[in-house]
């Protein structure tokens, strides 16, 4: 190696990837196989003398102000680095309000004042991961189950679907359902009810369900109990630990369910890419590590497409799906940090400068950056 090579890899900083979920955070560095920390989205909050979550706040300012707190204690107290020195890489969902990328993008910049950030979506980072040209990605979080395909680097905007169908959804159930086992209103925090879906429910199989919903199971799960601080322990019956999911497949007149939308977004891709992205499902997200999920999912996708209305559009009867290559939680962070690692994270990254005179991100919602310069209409969109 040249000496001045040296030099220049000595003062290159490692960028940090940030992936700010509605209930967890992951924070890191680029290269690395997992994120230094992934901790909860919520910070203390001394003038309200309690832990404040990131994403509940009800004006701009307040969000700037939440924003600020978490990233310090990011940055300040988990990776122990100086925000100046290194890049960004930033993982979103193409979902994410305008007004909180445009208020990140303003911590960031002018109160952190880092050099560069790079903006990039999760779909495309998630198949960044497993190297295959179309991939469907599938990810389930804390608010909602949004399902996305990847085409050759390129996200199928139009086929883009999203759903109440995530962890939220588990716990409301969770709870109702708990209620019904101690004969009370327990009145649980949300840490609690999510310790104990994380520890005692599963995801049973599409004839389990069946049973369930005609009467009771000729065997249903092992009922365990609960241990709580202070507090009498509760029942968690079998019921209760095998039902706990069934929001995301159960089924209306609207065709809402989770595997409704994951064939409703085959559907509307491309016919010549409907096969491949049926055989290349990933899962992602904290609520796909729920025990069973996956199985079950693949089996209401191998059903509801021989049934109306996707049996006359779909001629596919094969679902494949791929093995995340870290945590299911991580995957979208881990596209981040391959992505940021390579010579065109540094080159895509938004200057401080440049942010500094437009003051503005490109977003694929808006017209103005997605019209070509030359286009007759341009000059009235710039107005």
């Amino acid at each position: 190696m040249a000496l001045y090579e040296g030099i220049a890899l000595i003062q290159e900083k490692q960028a940090v990837v940030l992936d700010l979920g509605t209930d967890y955070t992951k924070f890191g560095f680029t290269g690395e196989a997992a994120p230094r920390c992934i901790i909860r989205s919520e910070f203390w909050c001394p003038s309200e003398r309690r832990y404040k979550r990131v994403y509940d706040y009800r004006t701009p300012e307040e969000l700037y102000d939440n924003l600020v707190n978490m990233l310090h204690l990011l940055y300040f107290r988990h990776v122990l680095v100086n925000p100046k020195e290194r890049k960004v890489v930033v993982v979103e969902s193409l979902l994410t309000p305008t007004l909180f990328r445009e208020t990140l993008a303003k911590v960031l910049f002018t109160h952190y004042e880092v050099s560069g950030v790079v903006w990039a979506d999760s779909p495309r980072l998630c198949a960044l991961t497993l190297g295959t040209p179309v991939s469907l990605i599938v990810s389930i979080g804390a608010r909602e189950a949004e399902v996305c395909a990847v085409v050759h680097a390129s996200v199928v905007l139009r086929a883009l679907q999203s759903q109440p169908l995530a962890a939220r959804a588990i716990h409301d159930e969770l709870a109702r359902l708990l209620d019904e086992d101690n004969n009370t209103e327990l009145h649980l925090s949300e840490q609690i009810i999510e310790d104990i879906k994380v520890k005692t429910c599963f995801v049973g199989n599409r004839e389990r369900a069946q049973q369930w919903a005609d009467g009771p199971a000729p065997t249903p799960a092992k009922s365990v109990q609960y241990p709580l601080a202070g507090r009498p322990a509760i029942t968690v019956s079998g019921r209760t630990r095998e039902l706990a999911a069934e929001p995301l497949f159960a089924r209306d007149n609207e065709l809402a369910s989770l595997p409704d939308i994951v064939l409703q977004c085959i559907m509307l891709c491309p016919i010549d890419a409907r096969r491949a992205l049926s055989e290349n499902i990933l899962v992602t997200g904290g609520t796909a590590t729920l025990p069973g999920l996956k199985a079950r999912l693949a089996h209401e996708l191998r059903y509801l497409v021989t049934q109306p209305p996707y049996s006359d559009r779909l001629c596919i009867r094969e679902f494949k799906f791929h093995k995340s290559p870290t945590h299911d939680n991580t995957v979208a962070w881990c596209g981040g940090a391959v992505g940021g690692a390579a010579d065109a994270g540094a080159t895509r990254a938004l200057p401080r400068d440049v942010f500094a005179r437009t003051r503005r991100l490109r977003d694929w919602a808006c017209l103005l950056d997605n019209t070509p310069p030359h286009h007759p209409h341009r000059d009235q969109l710039d107005q």
